[in-house]
């Protein structure tokens, strides 16, 4: 991904177009309303929860004094709906999901691997507990935002075909529960176990206090093998938890 410059200004008369991507932090409300009419992406530094009523209508914050990283590049590529992309290899990239991935998510989960042994998508357009396909976005969008982690999109290099799905579900303030699936066709090229290896990589480098754990069906004897695989090159670092 093209680095991301980020820019701290206080004054308008500060500005001055980037010709490279560039995130513009501001604490100043004049200032992030210039910026915004000029179609560039701000985030707001406060120094309180107190400060944030001054900046109704805004959706990205900071607090000042503290230290942000990748944190910020997601914020720029969020404004700018781009998928912030959290890890790769030679082969592949792992991004964030977009409302072009949907119907190919879905396509994954008419396989019966996946009908066997992974939870359903809630119901799209179909009452009466549904959500729309841009309900749903945005609630995956705001959970990247919220967690710095979620279930990713796992989408080849050279044909730029969306392979699979990697990455990690809340299960309570100090752990997360990793999942992944790979699309049929793609299957037993090792592409899961180096998506798994990159996403824990991300999670360690992230959020190094959060334990990882993988539920897994001991009927899933794929999935168990390739569980069984990490833990032996990576021991004590995911917690294999096998459900009958």
């Amino acid at each position: 991904m093209t680095e991301i410059k980020h820019i701290t200004i206080k004054e308008i008369t500060e500005y001055t177009p980037s010709n490279e991507p560039a995130l513009y932090i501001t604490s100043e409300r004049d200032v992030a309303d210039y910026l915004t009419l000029k179609g560039e992406a701000v985030c707001i530094c406060v120094q309180n929860e107190e400060q944030l009523p001054a900046f109704e209508g805004y959706k990205y914050f900071i607090t000042e004094g503290v230290q942000y990283s990748g944190h910020l590049d997601m914020v720029y590529c969020h404004i700018k709906n781009i998928p912030y992309v959290i890890g790769e290899d030679e082969d592949f990239i792992i991004r964030e999901e977009c409302p072009e991935d949907l119907p190919k998510i879905l396509e994954m989960y008419r396989d019966r691997a996946c009908k066997n042994f992974l939870e359903p998508l809630p119901p799209l357009n179909s009452p009466p507990d549904y959500i729309t396909p841009e309900a749903r976005f945005e609630s995956v969008k705001n959970g990247y935002m919220l967690f710095e982690y979620g279930i990713w999109i796992i989408e080849l290099k050279e044909t730029n075909e969306v392979i699979g799905r990697v990455g990690f579900e809340y299960c309570d303030e100090s752990t997360v529960s990793m999942g992944f699936m790979i699309r049929e066709d793609k299957r037993k090229k090792g592409y899961a176990f180096r998506a798994c290896l990159n996403c824990i990589t991300y999670m360690k480098v992230n959020h190094p206090e959060l334990k990882i754990v993988a539920r897994v069906s001991k009927k899933n004897k794929a999935s168990l093998g390739l569980l069984t695989k990490i833990t032996n090159m990576l021991p004590g670092v995911v917690e294999v938890l096998v459900e009958k």
